[in-house]
């Protein structure tokens, strides 16, 4: 038990880590970005620090981007801003997930509701995925900031990725849920 919780309290600080990155990240994106072919992009110099950070589209979503830069709109503000949403999720559900393991309880019904929120986000993910980009385009055109924008409804392998994984991920939330019953029954018979 002390292995999980040790090994849980590390992915725990590197859960924080990641996410504050993340967000640091697109923060710096959305602010100092310039885009050179497609790509935002930002280089930071310091005196004995240099770096680099770029931020493409994924592909389901490059040509509303594409035409979101053609009419004059920031594609990074508009489109991916929206996806650090699910990301920053699956973080929190994770660190909760793994706080819960770090105080030794791992098979309860918290457990299980971590392991459905991160299901149910994958879920929602995918939705945001096929239908954002059209509630975009029609907010623009409905509000007559162009109407030359064309309605986009993209599927890519990723959506089927998410789904396969949320799905796994809800079953292991029955088993948990399942698991948690099991261990009452056997408290109850003793």
């Amino acid at each position: 038990m002390s292995k999980i919780s040790t090994a849980s309290k590390y992915i725990c600080a590197l859960l924080v880590a990641i996410a504050s990155f993340h967000l640091l990240t697109h923060i710096l994106l959305v602010l100092f970005s310039e885009k050179t072919m497609g790509v935002d992009q930002v280089t930071l110099n310091f005196s004995a620090f240099s770096g680099f950070l770029s931020h493409q589209m994924t592909a389901s979503w490059q040509s509303i981007a594409q035409s979101l830069e053609t009419e004059g709109f920031n594609s990074l503000i508009i489109l991916s801003s929206i996806q650090l949403i699910p990301y920053l999720l699956i973080y929190f559900f994770l660190f909760k997930l793994f706080t819960l393991y770090q105080q030794g309880k791992v098979f309860t019904l918290a457990n299980s509701h971590c392991f459905k929120n991160i299901a149910r986000t994958l879920f929602a993910w995918i939705a945001l995925n096929l239908f954002y980009p059209i509630v975009v385009t029609l907010f623009i055109r409905l509000t007559g900031l162009s109407s030359e924008l064309a309605i986009y409804m993209s599927i890519s392998s990723r959506e089927f990725i998410y789904l396969l994984s949320g799905l796994i991920i809800y079953v292991m939330s029955w088993v948990m849920a399942d698991a948690c019953n099991l261990k009452k029954e056997q408290e109850l018979v003793i």
